[in-house]
């Protein structure tokens, strides 16, 4: 990843690299007396796919924010996959550009833990159900269930370098690595890349939209929860 202070069509700024790796852009923070950093998401604005299907494809999805929380203003970062066109940035990474200065703190509308999680494991009940129904969705409806067990069962493991113990309480631990395992989007050969007729279908993306939707809300909760 690459942390820079950038130009996004229109938006002016230093394209200086502020930290060229995540423990570089952490000491970088400290640095800047950062008290918090929160997780962010809003729908695209961009008309035509969903975020959802949008995803697949590089810049697509939804758009993705980390606010950097001070006394009592905020600087904001936002998340791209590629930067624009111009711009010689090493196209591999993710960079997190920073886009706003000195800002009152954002809005959390964020569920609570609890009520992310229920919320996910609602759809992804309905979700393996659906699955049943057809024959050839079976291997999905055995991955909706291995998510759920992660969801609601999963323990925190000394090994696990991503989320270290005690860094977040047990369920919300369970949320994140429950998020991760219910992630179906993609392009060809994922959850993305079916059709059905008439009923099934609208069901299916409704269904879908349903969880993308839980996905993003259980990632921000899980990841906000940390203190």
């Amino acid at each position: 990843m690459d942390s820079v202070g950038p130009l996004i069509e229109g938006i002016a700024g230093s394209s200086k690299v502020l930290a060229s790796d995540a423990y570089k852009w952490f000491e970088y923070l400290k640095g800047q007396n950062t008290r918090r950093l929160k997780l962010h998401y809003q729908n695209s604005p961009k008309v035509g796919l969903p975020d959802r299907i949008s995803t697949a494809f590089v810049g697509g999805g939804s758009h993705w924010f980390v606010e950097f929380q001070f006394g009592t203003t905020s600087d904001i970062y936002l998340s791209e996959w590629l930067p624009s066109e111009g711009m010689s940035f090493d196209r591999r990474k993710t960079h997190y550009f920073h886009i706003g200065r000195d800002t009152t703190h954002l809005d959390d509308a964020s569920l609570s833990v609890t009520e992310a999680g229920e919320k996910l494991a609602s759809v992804l009940h309905e979700l393996a159900e659906f699955a049943r129904k057809h024959d050839h969705l079976k291997h999905w409806a055995v991955n909706f269930n291995n998510a759920i067990t992660t969801l609601e069962s999963s323990e925190p493991q000394e090994s696990d370098e991503f989320l270290p113990v005690g860094a977040y309480s047990v369920k919300a631990h369970q949320l994140i690595l429950g998020s991760f395992a219910s992630w179906v989007f993609g392009g060809m050969g994922s959850w993305s890349d079916l059709a059905f007729n008439d009923e099934d279908q609208e069901h299916y993306e409704s269904l879908s939209e349903t969880l993308y939707t839980a996905l993003c809300d259980a990632i921000v909760s899980g990841v906000n929860s940390f203190s």
